[in-house]
């Protein structure tokens, strides 16, 4: 029998006596003979991928145990790089300039360790795969050839075009080109131009370069338009055959206001004795999407849509994504239904999933709904008085369901995010902090509810499936984690296995002072990433034993993966265990691609963000602003604004009255001869210095004030946080403020966010 690609490395890992032949691999195994070309061609695959390499004497190892480090390459933009070991716990590997073996960033390499120890180096001794293989830049004619200038200043190497590879592109235009050769031996990187994206601050050519930086693709090709053409505009009579027909219910979708792909709806009713019955209907996108063709194929490689404040770049065509799939009012649907049973105190005793026809009555928005549930006599409960009891009995059960969810410790990160503005053009007028109200809780809830009860009804058939993982963090990160809160006075369990509620206690504990965002923030980047797997490994976060994304297969390719293999599960004879092993195999390979495209469709979209923020900053350089500092490094502080929801950065060289020293037991800057000092949480007065729309950085200055910065919560001239004082004298207890030192913390994280912590896309749905 052939062995997995996991029990392989498993076993170079954990249990190879020494590095071993693939003779010896396959007897070990006990992989026939016939098998041995497939077997030799999956060796191959994990020498490829990195995750066993191949010695001398044509022996596999598992890298960790021969001295190499295997990852990805991040580049800085004066030459050297380091190499990602953070799923290891490890730090991560400094490669100089001279060492990188023509490696570029996002390469995956194998790094021969030279130096250990806390700051560890190396060099690169092979590269595993090219991780970029387009790069945005601006074209600098020279002449008889053409230069093209990464935008991206990780990527240190202009890149040579021949004149008749300029795709039409002239001088200063912004461009995407397509590496036709590497660096090598001194010769500098070339390509050809793919695609022409207009000139530097033209709206479209930025929105276009910040996509395609992160490899969100931006065009359909023309053979996935002409397939989606194909599709009906109605659902047709027979594709409703053998479904129940649901659309007699009152289903209703709640999204954001300019939401287009509506891929939910939701109703709840009462059940015998008591229980309340939700339905969770989610757009059959399967139904249309087959696998292999065009519409497939691209959405496939998109893995999700991508929201920036003024567009969004669709995974599905938008004939699909806001029409024949979209779940709008008074016209039939077709969808997968989720139906399950809770029990007065909120907890799930039934679940059933079957496909259905539906028909919603309203387009609802958040926070239409939210005024109807906090007034009844409000005008949206009037004009919509046939579902506003319904609405009320949802939001029973959506807060019976978010009890039982804090109960068993899910953490709920405190992660404000901006709202942009704008105006007709598309450019920022206002910056404001996102609100969420009840609606988008009770959606929220909803949704988890529906994940959670497929993952569970899969696990239990023993099904493989893109299942939402969300592992434990690393000890050692967590140690780091605790003596950085320590230093805010605050404490976590010590003894025993740490659970989720532990962090959702501080969560709490730390809400509404000056120092939760940091520690948010710090507390996300102790997490590690929430990703797609095969097996379900559980979602620490959500403190969820089985958990996985079935809710909007319009954006997300794994959600409709999800569907597709549900409908085979809950079919009489289910799936069989051939299909079983060939699902297990390509998910296997699948789910970490797509768990990438989630991650650049996340750095696109923060990116579009920041450089909407500097878009509505460029025309007030020199005006002062109110702000409160809400972070500490040893380069400055950064500082967000009162009037603006916009955070820039205070450098500690344009801090003129005194020479300023970080404090990384206190997390301040101090002056040396004033004694003046920053600190988290103090409100200050800046002027906005600078503004760089292509670094995509706000720089400010701040005020010489003629007394010491005051803090939200502290009197002038205090060097406590609130609640020291009064913990003096006595021993804090868990969870507590203790009479504190304070620590640093860098700024934001990088996703897991857990994305799953807050609603992903338009402020709902994990």
């Amino acid at each position: 029998m052939m062995p997995s690609r996991e029990e392989i490395v498993s076993f170079l890992l954990d249990s190879a006596p020494s590095p071993m032949t693939a003779l010896e691999l396959r007897e070990r195994f006990s992989v026939a003979e016939t098998e041995a070309p497939r077997f030799l061609a999956l060796l191959s695959e994990l020498v490829t991928e990195g995750r066993a390499v191949e010695i001398k004497g044509g022996r596999y190892a598992h890298p960790s145990r021969v001295g190499l480090v295997v990852g990805r390459i991040s580049m800085h933009r004066d030459g050297f790089g380091f190499v990602d070991r953070r799923e290891s716990g490890a730090p991560d590997l400094f490669v100089g300039n001279r060492e990188l073996a023509g490696a570029m960033h996002g390469d995956m390499v194998i790094a021969r360790v030279e130096k250990s120890g806390p700051k560890p180096s190396g060099s690169v001794i092979r590269i595993l795969k090219r991780g970029t293989e387009r790069i945005i830049g601006k074209v600098r004619m020279r002449g008889k050839y053409a230069l093209v200038a990464p935008l991206d200043e990780r990527f240190n190497e202009n890149v040579y075009v021949h004149l008749d590879d300029l795709g039409g592109a002239v001088d200063g235009q912004l461009v995407q080109v397509e590496l036709t050769a590497y660096p090598s031996q001194g010769e500098p990187p070339a390509g050809i131009v793919v695609h022409v994206l207009g000139y530097q601050g033209d709206k479209d050519a930025e929105a276009g370069a910040i996509a395609l930086k992160h490899k969100v693709r931006i065009d359909f090709p023309d053979t996935v338009l002409r397939d989606a053409e194909k599709f009906p505009r109605k659902v047709a009579a027979a594709d409703i055959s053998g479904r129940e027909d649901l659309r007699f219910v009152p289903f209703v979708t709640i999204d954001g206001e300019k939401a287009k792909d509506f891929d939910d709806a939701v109703h709840v009713e009462e059940g015998p004795g008591g229980s309340l019955i939700l339905r969770v209907a989610i757009a059959d996108v399967s139904h249309y999407v087959v696998p292999g063709t065009p519409v497939d194929s691209e959405a496939l490689l998109r893995g999700t849509s991508t929201y920036f404040p003024d567009r969004v770049f669709p995974m599905l065509p938008e004939a699909l994504s806001n029409n024949l799939c979209s779940l709008v009012p008074r016209e039939d649907r077709l969808t997968m239904v989720a139906q399950m049973e809770f029990t007065k105190g909120g907890r799930r005793k039934a679940q059933r999933f079957f496909p259905a026809v539906i028909r919603s009555v309203h387009r609802l928005t958040y926070n239409k709904v939210a005024r109807i549930l906090d007034d009844p006599d409000c005008e949206e409960a009037t004009v919509y008085a046939d579902v506003a009891d319904g609405l009320h009995r949802m939001w029973s059960l959506a807060s019976l369901i978010r009890a039982r969810r804090k109960e068993r410790g899910s953490i709920d990160f405190d992660l404000p995010e901006a709202e942009i503005i704008l105006d007709i053009s598309g450019r920022p007028e206002d910056i404001v902090r996102s609100e969420r109200n009840r609606a988008h809780y009770l959606i929220e809830e909803f949704m988890i509810a529906a994940n959670e009860a497929v993952a569970e009804f899969l696990e239990d058939k023993g099904i493989p499936a893109p299942f939402r993982i969300h592992e434990e963090p690393d000890a050692g990160k967590v140690e780091e984690f605790k003596k950085f809160i320590h230093n805010f006075g605050y404490f976590i369990r010590t003894e025993g296995k740490l659970k989720p509620g532990d962090f959702q206690a501080l969560v709490e504990k730390t809400e509404g002072k000056p120092e939760a965002r940091m520690i948010n923030q710090v507390m996300l980047r102790t997490m590690k990433k929430a990703v797609y797997h095969y097996e379900n490994l559980g979602h620490f976060g959500l403190a969820s034993t089985h958990y996985l994304h079935f809710t909007s297969p319009i954006r997300r390719y794994p959600d409709l993966f999800v569907h597709r293999i549900l409908k085979m599960a809950i079919k009489p004879k289910g799936i069989p265990k051939k299909k079983k092993e060939e699902l297990r195999e390509m998910l296997s390979v699948e789910c970490p691609r797509l768990s990438d495209c989630e991650r650049g469709s996340e750095a696109a979209e923060r990116e579009a963000v920041a450089w909407k923020k500097c878009q509505f900053m460029a025309d007030k350089v020199g005006e002062r602003y109110w702000g409160f500092v809400t972070g500490v490094a040893t380069f400055g502080f950064f500082v967000e604004l009162e009037q603006y929801f916009v955070e820039g950065l205070v450098h500690v060289s344009s801090l003129k009255d005194d020479f300023y020293h970080y404090n990384e037991e206190q997390q301040t800057l101090m002056g040396e001869r004033g004694r003046r000092t920053f600190r988290i949480g103090d409100r200050i007065e800046v002027i906005l210095e600078r503004v760089d729309e292509s670094r995509r950085q706000i720089d400010f200055t701040v005020l010489p004030p003629p007394e010491l910065p005051v803090s939200r919560e502290t009197k002038p001239g205090s060097r406590e946080f609130p609640g020291q004082r009064e913990a003096r004298g006595r021993k804090p207890k868990e969870g507590e403020r203790g009479p504190g030192e304070q620590k640093p913390r860098e700024q934001k994280p990088g996703e897991p966010k857990a994305r799953e912590q807050r609603g992903r896309r338009r402020g709902k749905k994990r």
